[in-house]
């Protein structure tokens, strides 16, 4: 490992940065593909500063290994520096990993000293069930598990029963711009109390959710208030053709949420099972729909999605440790 060559990231490495991942998710069975375009997207975030945040380590020509921070502040009552990287399965337990974590932990110092010293700081990770070399490494650098998120998938052939009219007083709308402000407070109200989650500001919401070039507004809808004209409830989808090449064809649902007052009505079920009429519909052809839930989640999504047909597919632990320790 002497030998090889940790430097800042440059856009211009994009390609290769994308081949290592492919190589990556077909080791660890991750079922996420990217192309140059997605990481783009990461020099683009808010939460990232790759010229201090990031290191990518290489092996004569080849990419071998990289580490990405995330800074995020004031997600609940912490702040938290999100750690993403990986090693190529070639050069593997060679000690890359160890010195890309280590090296993940003494920037995450520096990234906490920058924030609101009231809260404290804490570095995550997330974890797929198959990584299991990675797992022991966090695991003996202290980290301890803090959630796990299930990848939950249901097949379109199964149409559920549920009623056109849906729960009294809402109307099931597609998504168009003249409700995505709605939209975006709704989410916000929605996960409010959720694990880890922060209200999404303007730039954010456009970002990664209705202005993303993945985003399907056609398989998209919200449930409106027909007195308050306020969007109660909403699931968002977004569609990564990258991802069928070694995998179903599938649509991602990237959001379910209910507002509070207008939860235990059944609108998730209504508005879920309208989004899978329109998959069946679809000319793309989708086998399934997958998205993903807090296994702890308390407004019982998880039964929810296993009385609609979901099915696990697999999991991701998020782990954390305190900065310092």
């Amino acid at each position: 490992m002497i030998k090889m060559r940790w430097a800042a990231p440059v856009p211009k490495q994009n390609r290769q940065w994308a081949a290592l991942l492919a190589a990556i998710a077909a080791a660890d069975g991750r079922g996420e593909m990217y192309v140059a375009e997605d990481l783009a997207d990461e020099w683009g975030s808010a939460w990232s500063h790759p010229a201090t945040d990031a290191v990518f380590v290489g092996d004569g020509p080849d990419l071998v290994g990289f580490a990405w921070l995330k800074a995020i502040p004031g997600v609940g009552d912490a702040h938290q520096v999100a750690c993403w990287g990986g090693v190529a399965p070639t050069h593997r337990r060679q000690g890359v990993g160890t010195a890309l974590l280590d090296w993940s932990a003494w920037r995450a110092r520096e990234i906490a000293a920058t924030f609101d010293a009231a809260w404290p700081t804490n570095v995550i990770i997330e974890v797929g069930q198959a990584e299991t070399d990675l797992w022991a490494l966090v695991r003996r650098a202290g980290f301890d598990p803090q959630r796990r998120f299930l990848d939950v998938a249901r097949p379109t052939s199964r149409l559920n029963a549920s009623g056109p009219a849906g729960p009294v007083g809402l109307e099931c709308v597609g998504w168009s711009p003249a409700l995505d402000h709605r939209a975006r407070l709704a989410h916000a109200e929605a996960f409010a109390h959720h694990w880890g989650r922060r209200p999404r500001n303007r730039d954010e919401w456009a970002q990664w959710y209705t202005g993303h070039r993945y985003f399907r507004p056609d398989l998209s809808v919200l449930a409106v208030d027909r007195t308050t004209l306020a969007v109660v409830a909403l699931v968002l989808t977004a569609a990564y053709p990258q991802d069928w090449d070694t995998g179903p064809v599938e649509a991602w649902i990237t959001t379910v949420g209910t507002v509070p007052d207008r939860r235990r009505e059944g609108v998730a079920g209504w508005l879920l099972d309208e989004v899978h009429r329109r998959l069946a519909e679809s000319s793309t052809g989708f086998e399934r729909s997958i998205l993903g839930v807090d296994e702890g989640n308390s407004t019982g999504a998880v039964a929810l999605y296993r009385r609609l047909g979901y099915e696990l597919v697999r999991s991701v632990t998020t782990l954390a440790r305190p900065v310092g320790d």
